[in-house]
């Protein structure tokens, strides 16, 4: 069982930017030295769900911070790129971690951030494919042409430099586990996954394989992850109470991240239909997205879910919402030391 952290480095209140990135950047040097394989960063524009808009600048940051810890966009929304800038980031990420970027991609959750880089939300999926095919193209040939492309108007570019991982870092989705196997992305789930969606994945990843040209051509084991939201603390009332709070904090900033206009041009009297992970995150995280309690309690409930042998990946989210640098810090340690080892102990084959 591999162990990363995903987050949107949502911004406390009162808590200087700085601040905020020095005290990620400890806590990640910490799970780095708990042997965490990944963190995995969000990518948003335009409001105060992330104090992080350019996933490459934190992340390269990062990389001068740790030697071990591999560094994820998970994900980069495509459409809101030109395919050829976000190559030559990549590559350079790649070359300044020695060779560590997980590259998730994805078409992004909100409608009005496409607004904001100038075309309709109504395009993502065509501009998501169009872009996916010159970026990979980019990576792999060192050479992308937009010539034929409907979004795009370039000429046949080389790219200075190029990635260390070779054909190019491994390709990640998030969410929708049937999407990415039918890719061949690696995966982070959104909800706990069951023995029925492990079979599906498989049962599509394989068929993804025998594709003429198939992405992620040199990933032979796939990782099926699936994120929660962990808060530990001295007891269960006390955990719930901050995991519940912070949770609020993150359910009303994602809430108004699927809307069509900015946050602060919203109606709060008319708030946009809420996404199946919105209402998960809403409801304070029943089905397994809130995992709250002591060390021990969280300790079992990773314990029988590991056992149940659906995924090899544990994503937590810590921090999130508004989430103090302590609370995190001392779920953190507590999750190293006391849920980890169990969690490794119990977690069975799942191929």
């Amino acid at each position: 069982m591999e162990f990363g952290i995903f987050d949107h480095v949502t911004r406390p209140p009162g808590v200087p930017v700085h601040a905020l990135y020095e005290s990620r950047l400890a806590l990640l040097r910490h799970a780095e030295q708990a042997g965490f394989r990944g963190y995995h960063l969000a990518e948003h524009h335009g409001h105060a769900l992330s104090a992080t808009p350019s996933q490459t600048v934190f992340l390269s940051a990062l990389a001068r911070e740790t030697e071990r810890l591999r560094l994820g966009l998970l994900v980069a929304c495509l459409p809101l790129h030109h395919p050829v800038r976000l190559a030559e980031e990549v590559c350079m990420l790649d070359q300044l971690s020695g060779g560590r970027v997980d590259l998730g991609l994805g078409r992004g959750i909100s409608p009005f951030e496409h607004r904001i880089f100038g075309h309709d939300a109504e395009e993502r999926r065509a501009r998501f494919e169009e872009a996916l095919r010159l970026l990979v193209q980019g990576l792999e040939t060192g050479r992308m042409d937009g010539t034929a492309a409907r979004h795009f108007d370039f000429p046949e570019v080389e790219l200075p430099i190029e990635p260390v991982q070779r054909p190019y870092p491994p390709l990640w989705a998030a969410g929708n586990v049937e999407a990415a196997a039918r890719h061949g992305f690696h995966v982070v789930s959104g909800a706990p996954v069951t023995a029925e969606v492990r079979a599906r994945h498989a049962e599509l990843w394989a068929e993804s394989r025998r594709a003429p040209s198939p992405l992620n051509p040199h990933v032979t084991e796939p990782l099926l992850g699936s994120s929660h939201y962990v808060c530990i603390a001295g007891s269960d009332e006390e955990a719930r109470r901050i995991g519940e709070r912070a949770l609020a904090v993150l359910g009303r900033f994602l809430a108004r991240s699927v809307g069509d206009e900015p946050p602060h041009l919203q109606d709060p009297e008319r708030p946009a239909p809420p996404t199946p992970l919105v209402r998960a995150i809403q409801g304070g995280g029943r089905g397994g997205v809130l995992v709250c309690g002591t060390a021990a309690t969280v300790r079992e409930h990773f314990v029988r879910y590991a056992a149940e042998g659906t995924v090899d990946y544990l994503v937590i989210n810590v921090p999130f919402g508004d989430m103090t640098h302590d609370e995190a810090e001392r779920t953190l340690d507590a999750f190293v030391e006391e849920v980890v080892p169990a969690v490794r102990a119990a977690g069975q084959p799942v191929r």
